[in-house]
């Protein structure tokens, strides 16, 4: 079998000494920066926050803080390599400055690859604000785009202020078309909060994503998305309809039990997601469940 080594330098049509040593600079740097490409590239995405000012507030009588250090301790503890953190909205449930300020400090070492999106429940003025090294505006919406590890990384704004249902728009919709368009050859996964299929559970389909099939038919004729990946519904699911992937991913905050005619928590743990990706646009997925943590209030 010949070794990966040894290809790359047939690629180049290099060839290396006995002891390993190659001839050519320019085909070291080539070689170092190939195998560099091939390796696996990690991300993490987190959703539904739904952070307060108030560290001791609780969102259906769990306190949002509480289980949000939970999780990211273990994501410091187990997955600190991980290139990117993409956080799907619902970031600040009270929509105050002071919380997205929080959350900044909580984030800490994790800034450098925190790629951020709203919910419904988001001031977007005010994540822009606090966050104006992570969010990059298109018109008035938070979106973002990023290259890594071969694949494209695309995340859009379905906030609908005033609401809970989602929207993207016109306007961020034509924008998503000419990105697709920009590299069509390139595995690509999009981010967003609301899920644009239905779920099955008939009060979270009612609050979905209102333009769902425009953004469906853009998807169905790009092949590059290999996934799209959601929050909003609170717990962990996998549809897939006409080519379309969609991931959602329980909150690290309150939980939601599917298949209910209203809004009824779940007693399971919190959790977040882990991608990795691969450069022929491959991939493996798992939720990582964070144990829950009992808080003894003063």
């Amino acid at each position: 079998m010949i070794s990966l080594e040894r290809l790359f330098l047939f690629e180049c049509g290099c060839s290396t000494a006995p002891n390993g040593q190659v001839f050519s600079r320019k085909m070291s740097a080539y070689h170092r920066r190939t195998e560099v490409f091939l390796m696996t590239t990690r991300i993490v995405q987190v959703t539904d926050l739904h952070l307060m000012a108030d560290p001791l507030a609780e969102l259906k009588g769990v306190c949002t803080r509480t289980n949000l250090h939970s999780v990211l301790d273990i994501l410091r503890r187990d997955f600190g390599s991980a290139e990117r953190l993409i956080v799907t909205g619902d970031l600040a449930h009270d929509e105050l400055r002071e919380t997205y300020e929080v959350l900044r400090e909580l984030f800490g070492d994790w800034l450098p690859k925190l790629r951020l999106l709203p919910g419904n429940h988001e001031n977007r003025d005010d994540m822009r604000h606090v966050f104006s090294d992570r969010v990059t505006a298109v018109e008035d919406r938070n979106v973002f785009t990023d290259l890594i590890g071969g694949w494209r990384l695309i995340g859009l704004d379905s906030q609908l202020p005033g609401e809970v249902r989602g929207n993207l728009g016109e306007f961020q919709r034509d924008w998503l078309a000419r990105e697709l368009e920009v590299e069509p050859l390139r595995p690509t996964a999009v981010f967003l909060h609301h899920p644009p299929l239905k779920v099955g559970t008939g009060w979270l389909d009612e609050i979905g994503l209102e333009d769902s099939e425009r953004l469906l038919e853009l998807l169905r004729r790009s092949p590059q998305v290999k996934f799209v990946c959601c929050g909003h519904i609170h717990h962990e699911m996998t549809i897939t309809q006409a080519n379309v992937l969609l991931l959602t991913t329980p909150s690290t905050s309150v939980q939601f039990l599917p298949e209910t005619d209203r809004l009824v928590p779940d007693s399971v743990p919190p959790g977040f997601r882990i991608f990795d990706l691969e450069p022929d646009g491959s991939f493996r997925t798992r939720v990582v469940r964070v144990p829950i943590v009992t808080r003894t209030h003063p």
